[in-house]
């Protein structure tokens, strides 16, 4: 029975995501952790909190997954952590270790994952600013022919009203 009750402290304190829940986030930008209360108001329920709550963090992110559990349940659940199947603090401490360990891993992978996203922003910005510059070469390129073009017409204009002058200076009344 003692080992029946281990396992299922250590499942509600497992903090992988089950099925249908998406990775929250803290204020602080961080993955946030799922975690189990165990104080004697909350003992048993899940909660999500900052990832950095140890070292002080003025984050303050907090969320509650389960609801609050009936008077009995906390009594059952009091009852186990007081009574000789209490499971050792050591093993309390280890999965707060692990929770730690995770919790770097997660940042780390968020971190590298932010840095791939910048540094791909940076090659799509070096891009468009190339795409940029030829867009406004080729606009003044278009411009400088319109002009040309424009000039050549009133050329022309020029040209036939000189000729039709001069043909009209030529005839005889």
């Amino acid at each position: 029975m003692e080992s029946r009750i281990l396992s299922s402290n250590s499942n509600s304190s497992h903090r992988s995501e089950g099925e249908g829940e998406r990775e929250r986030f803290c204020y602080c930008g961080l993955p946030s952790p799922r975690r189990t209360s165990w104080t004697r108001m909350n003992a048993g329920r899940r909660f999500y909190g900052c990832a950095r709550y140890r070292e002080g963090s003025k984050c303050k992110y907090f969320k509650w997954i389960d609801a609050k559990f009936s008077d009995q349940a906390i009594e059952v659940i009091l009852d186990l952590l007081d009574g000789r199947c209490q499971p050792p603090s050591t093993f309390v401490d280890d999965l707060d270790d692990v929770d730690s360990k995770q919790v770097e891993a997660s940042s780390a992978n968020y971190l590298k994952n932010e840095v791939s996203k910048q540094a791909e922003v940076s090659s799509v910005n070096y891009l468009l600013k190339n795409e940029d510059s030829r867009m406004r070469n080729e606009r003044k390129c278009y411009q400088m022919f319109i002009i040309v073009l424009f000039c050549y017409i009133a050329y022309l204009m020029i040209k036939c009203k000189a000729l039709e002058d001069k043909k009209k200076f030529l005839q005889l009344p």
